[in-house]
């Protein structure tokens, strides 16, 4: 019988592969295969850094924040008190911080941010016998298998 299954990079998979072995399967009949990433992808749009954005709202989120608690405080010495003062300067901290991280991005820090790449899975055949199937399916369950199928 043979059991598939599917494994995210990581060091999970040579654990597995350990515990296997000590179970007593041989290693000609564990077969690990490495899977390719599709890299030609033609949308220009993707290709860009997907989190421009979220990184921009973040910083504006914080710079915010920050101004606010700046505004509400100038707020309780101020005319129109400080939850006016604190709506201004929230207002103004997260144009600035949003705008600033923008223009940093576009400008200066262009070819340094990158888009995260996956790392390839990796495929794990195993051949055992029927009665040995369950516990190596736990075994690949339990160390964080992506899925797992029998043949």
């Amino acid at each position: 019988m043979l059991i598939i299954s599917t494994f995210e990079h990581s060091i999970e998979v040579e654990e597995a592969l350990a515990v296997l072995e000590q179970m007593g399967l041989p290693r000609n009949e564990i077969m690990t295969v490495m899977m390719d990433n599709y890299m030609e992808i033609s949308d220009h749009n993707y290709n860009s850094n997907p989190n421009k954005k979220s990184l921009a709202f973040e910083v504006g989120m914080a710079t915010s924040t920050g101004l606010t608690v700046i505004g509400v405080s100038l707020g309780f010495i101020l005319y129109w008190g400080p939850i006016i003062w604190g709506i201004i300067f929230a207002i103004c901290g997260f144009i600035t911080g949003y705008c600033t991280t923008r223009v940093l991005q576009i400008k200066v820090f262009k070819h340094v941010i990158r888009k995260k790449e996956r790392l390839p899975e990796l495929a794990v055949i195993i051949q055992c016998h029927e009665e040995r199937c369950q516990e190596v399916q736990h075994v690949l369950w339990e160390y964080q298998a992506l899925s797992v199928g029998k043949f």
